[in-house]
């Protein structure tokens, strides 16, 4: 495998990871009165979404 597609096949994994971690924080917010533990899943969402989004930069930068 390439180094191109080695790389974009990261960004592609951090982006969904993202969009996951996103995903969770949107559920939690919305379902926040439903769920005994709405704050731990937020929390979870942000410390997620944080790591994959800083790997974007990452990889980004070192295009």
């Amino acid at each position: 495998m390439s180094e191109q597609t080695a790389k974009k096949l990261k960004l592609g994994y951090h982006i969904f990871i993202t969009l996951f971690a996103m995903g969770i924080i949107i559920s939690s917010v919305l379902g926040y009165e439903e769920m005994e533990r709405a704050t731990m899943y937020i929390i979870l969402g942000i410390i997620i979404g944080m790591g994959s989004v800083f790997q974007i930069f990452k990889i980004a930068k070192n295009q």
